[in-house]
């Protein structure tokens, strides 16, 4: 009698508990064997999807808005230029395709970049602070000439003696700023503080040329020796116009030289 009603108590402890927390955890079925390692398990984890059940899948749209906002798929890297590498077979994969023009009217076709992972440093002195331009973000870069003339060159008369006489040389000396257009259409103008840029064609590199705010020439050297960057347009289209400009018309190819051809 006693057993019975202990087994009565029991049941219903038993079924209350049950009802508390919700069901029974369901028995780990035999055919489950027990990972020999934490490995095992996870790997046995990973299981494929199955054929009737397709992952999903953003769909065309949305990966185009987020590409334009510069963010990308998820867990993607934004995308960093949009020229492809393999039409531009640059050294550096930052790169951009466009042209340097000097101040002499030669220009440069090819890849141009700057110091990596740095944008132009530009004091804007109309709002009075830096501004930093991004090189994906230009159109092109233009030098405003501030000042230039032909300095007197100057030395001290002798050691110790604080009186300076004229050798009768100059020097070029040129002060200038820049104007840097954007793909937005707005405008960034002022100084750089020395900043390089190369441009590449065909494994060659040219440069470094300096955007800065002050050249200084070599003694005999006239203004127009002074070369500087006069413009740089970031383009595909101008650099290949450029490059065909310079390779000129196509001429026949020549036929190879035999000995018989050299009389040999």
């Amino acid at each position: 009698m006693i057993q019975s009603i202990c087994i009565s108590i029991l049941s219903g402890l038993l079924a209350a508990a049950v009802g508390a927390g919700g069901a029974a955890p369901a028995t780990k079925p035999a055919s489950d064997p027990q990972p020999a390692s934490d490995l095992d398990y996870w790997l046995s984890r990973a299981r494929p999807v199955e054929p009737n059940q397709p992952a999903a899948t953003a769909s065309p749209a949305s990966d185009a808005n987020r590409s334009a906002a510069g963010t990308g798929p998820a867990g993607a890297p934004p995308a960093a230029s949009p020229f492809r590498s393999s039409d531009l077979p640059f050294r550096r994969g930052d790169a951009l395709p466009g042209v340097i023009e000097l101040s002499d009217g030669n220009q440069l076709p090819g890849g141009l970049y700057t110091t990596v992972e740095k944008p132009w440093i530009v004091w804007s002195e109309a709002t009075k602070n830096w501004r930093r331009v991004d090189f994906l973000t230009l159109l092109s870069i233009e030098a405003v000439v501030e000042e230039q003339r032909m300095e007197l060159d100057w030395r001290w008369k002798g050691m110790g003696e604080p009186e300076k006489v004229y050798t009768g040389k100059k020097y070029p000396m040129r002060r200038m700023h820049w104007r840097f257009k954007l793909i937005d259409g707005s405008v960034v103008e002022g100084s750089t503080k020395g900043q390089p840029v190369f441009v590449e064609l065909a494994g060659k590199v040219s440069g470094p040329f300096i955007l800065g705010e002050r050249m200084k020439g070599e003694l005999g050297q006239t203004l127009e020796e002074l070369l500087y960057v006069r413009k740089i347009v970031v383009s595909r289209g101008m650099m290949d116009l450029v490059i065909a400009d310079k390779a000129g018309p196509n001429k026949p190819t020549k036929p190879p030289t035999t000995p018989a051809a050299n009389g040999k």
